[in-house]
């Protein structure tokens, strides 16, 4: 049960062990079941051995408690139920942790020594990461933003912190409700830099709970926290990490970022991260491209800035984008790509920074490199385009990585793709946010 009650919170726990988060979860649903699976048994011995067992003492008593608390808790595990209200249901899940855990110890508390020293261990292993948590707590102020249903957060940092491509956040808002002292949220951080930042950006996809409740404050502008005149929301803002593992993405000749909706957030840092790489020659990668599979335009339109100044930093041409859209026009976000002279081009000219568009002379465009179509992406045609591709530019077939943050449908469909290029040198990387 050391897993189950190390800490107070699983990121932190997996940052210790140095796994991801999703594997630390495992971990944890494991013991949960192991422990159940041992009260069981313990209960069975209890009824076969026929001895009495009078609920008027005290140890008897907390131990039916002890074992109720953990057989709801694995009861309300059940992914089914956390769909409906997650933030609810989580809170449950730690209440009843906290009784079985003091249950535990009642039950155990006139027993010899040798028992209590599992109590002990659970105690002061819990204790002592709590308080290490303590020092990864950071301040900042938050800038608030909305783009339709997408919200960007704007973290003004108290101190300049050093973030890896793929890692994330807890983010706390004290201020936003009378519940969200009690609410934490992981965020992956889109910014990146090879040092340290001042500032860390977020977008946020509305889903319930504190994340609807920003995007109505935003949208309504109610009650004292009015919105500034830019449309921003000022907040204070606590969070900790950054946790999660960064991949070694630039030990890869050729990298294919695969992502739908949301998911191009977990890609944003780790493209930054492979454009400055190749420049400043710290990467083995030559070839980079990013598919992305849009439902609706709002999530292009948050982070086309982002995009154009990735593109902006990509003097040698190693990246190419190909975005899909299944509704709303092709024609929704403003990418463009800038030569090594200045010369804007891309699937939209009309910039929203009209003083780079006058920039430069006229010379020979560099082949278009974003492409923006109606429809889905045909991954099956793109995977083996990139493999003949890496064939072309190279005598010797280099590595080549598959990075997706998408829909289970659409990691399900790479899966049985990569897995039939295995031979050829071709790895698959689910990134740890995935979209719903």
């Amino acid at each position: 049960m050391v897993p189950d009650f190390a800490g107070s919170h699983l990121s932190f726990l997996a940052d210790i062990l140095g796994v991801p988060l999703s594997t630390y979860q495992q971990i944890h649903r494991s013991s949960g079941i192991m422990s159940v699976s041992l009260l069981l048994f313990h209960v069975l011995t209890i009824i076969g051995s026929r001895n009495p067992f009078p609920l008027q003492v005290a140890e008897n008593l907390w131990g039916l408690i002890g074992g109720c608390s953990l057989l709801l808790l694995l009861l309300l595990s059940n992914p089914f139920l956390r769909s409906f209200s997650y933030e609810i249901l989580i809170r449950i899940h730690q209440a009843l942790a906290i009784v079985s855990a003091y249950s535990i110890w009642r039950h155990l508390e006139l027993k010899p020594l040798v028992p209590r020293i599992y109590a002990y261990i659970f105690a002061a292993a819990f204790l002592s990461t709590l308080l290490l948590q303590g020092f990864f707590i950071h301040r900042s102020q938050a800038r608030i933003v909305h783009f339709e249903d997408t919200i960007k957060v704007e973290l003004a940092l108290s101190r300049p912190l050093k973030v890896k491509a793929g890692q994330y956040i807890n983010l706390w808002i004290p201020s936003l409700s009378f519940w969200s002292i009690f609410q934490s949220h992981p965020f992956t951080v889109a910014s990146w830099s090879d040092g340290e930042q001042v500032s860390l950006d977020l977008f946020i996809e509305p889903r319930g709970g504190m994340t609807q409740k920003l995007l109505h404050r935003l949208t309504s502008g109610s009650d004292s926290s009015q919105p500034r005149l830019d449309g921003s929301l000022p907040r204070l803002a606590l969070f900790s990490g950054p946790h999660g593992i960064s991949a070694p993405v630039g030990d890869y000749e050729t990298v294919l970022m695969v992502t739908s909706g949301s998911g191009i957030v977990a890609q944003l840092p780790y493209l930054k991260q492979l454009i400055y790489g190749y420049n400043a020659r710290k990467s083995r990668t030559r070839r980079v491209h990013l598919v992305w599979q849009l439902e609706t335009r709002e999530t292009g339109i948050a982070v086309q800035s982002i995009i154009n100044e990735v593109l902006s930093n990509d003097a040698f041409h190693i990246l190419s984008i190909s975005m899909y859209i299944r509704s709303g026009g092709a024609h929704l976000v403003k990418i463009k790509r800038k030569n090594t002279v200045g010369r804007d081009i891309g699937s939209d000219r009309s910039s929203a920074d009209p003083e780079r568009d006058t920039e430069g002379v006229d010379t020979v465009q560099p082949p278009q490199l974003v492409n923006v179509h109606n429809g889905s992406a045909d991954l099956e045609m793109i995977l083996q385009e990139e493999m003949d591709a890496t064939l072309q530019e190279a005598e010797e077939r280099g590595e080549i990585l598959v990075m997706v943050s998408g829909t289970d449908k659409l990691r399900d469909q790479l899966r049985d793709l990569v897995r039939t290029y295995l031979d050829n040198q071709m790895r698959l990387l689910e990134l740890e946010y995935q979209p719903a």
